[in-house]
């Protein structure tokens, strides 16, 4: 019987990567993109570039897409962030060999590799660690979906981007200051945050994203 694991968490999109081929390491990737293109058409070479960047960001690996079709999708939607959410199972099944019967695999096109998995990998996907308090962490929002809740932040203390995605129980009334941040820095004004939040890491504590249930602005308590 062939398993097939499922990004059951996407929206506009359906991914899929099955197991291992009989007798092989060869696993089939499927993507299925339903939502509406963003200006041109999703040929191969859109496809890949997404690939390399889905499965680039989703095991650690520093990635910028290459084409403008990924380029603008990864600026304006929140779609390339659920996709490496969604894949996260599928991934750790992938790893299992890595460390027992192989030293790593290899996601290939046509003459060239995607990405190589290893330990390195491996130790990334296998666990997402919940820290057990919230912590109030700095920082200014450089996307966001007002629709989904979930958007990407520079955050001082790690000196990167990081995803997050508002908790349940987020104030509406801050949704405000997080767009007011947004929009600082695309214009380059007054835009920084203190977020309210809790980190999901790796098992080497490596952060993926956050949890945010409140903010406020720097040097505002109330």
């Amino acid at each position: 019987m062939e398993g097939v694991s499922r990004g059951t968490a996407l929206k506009g999109a359906e991914i899929f990567l099955t197991n291992a081929r009989p007798g092989s390491l060869l696993f089939d990737f499927d993507l299925s993109v339903i939502s509406k293109k963003v200006g041109v058409t999703l040929n191969r070479e859109n496809f890949y570039d997404f690939a390399s960047t889905v499965l680039s960001r989703a095991v650690g690996r520093e990635y910028k897409p290459t084409t403008p079709y990924v380029t603008k999708l990864d600026a304006e939607s929140d779609i390339i962030d659920i996709t490496v959410e969604g894949i996260d199972t599928s991934l750790k099944d992938a790893h299992r060999a890595i460390g027992k019967t192989i030293d790593g695999m290899s996601i290939e096109r046509a003459r060239s590799s995607l990405i190589y998995f290893d330990p390195e990998t491996k130790e990334y996907v296998e666990a997402s660690i919940q820290s057990d308090d919230w912590e109030m962490m700095e920082g200014h929002v450089t996307r966001f979906n007002a629709i989904t809740g979930n958007g990407r932040a520079y955050m001082n203390r790690f000196e990167r981007t990081v995803p997050f995605k508002l908790a349940d129980g987020f104030p509406t009334m801050k949704r405000g200051l997080i767009t007011w941040s947004l929009h600082g820095s695309n214009i380059h004004t007054a835009k920084n945050l203190r977020f309210d939040s809790k980190t999901i890491s790796s098992s080497g504590g490596a952060v993926k994203r956050l949890i945010v249930q409140d903010c406020n602005q720097v040097g505002d308590d109330g």
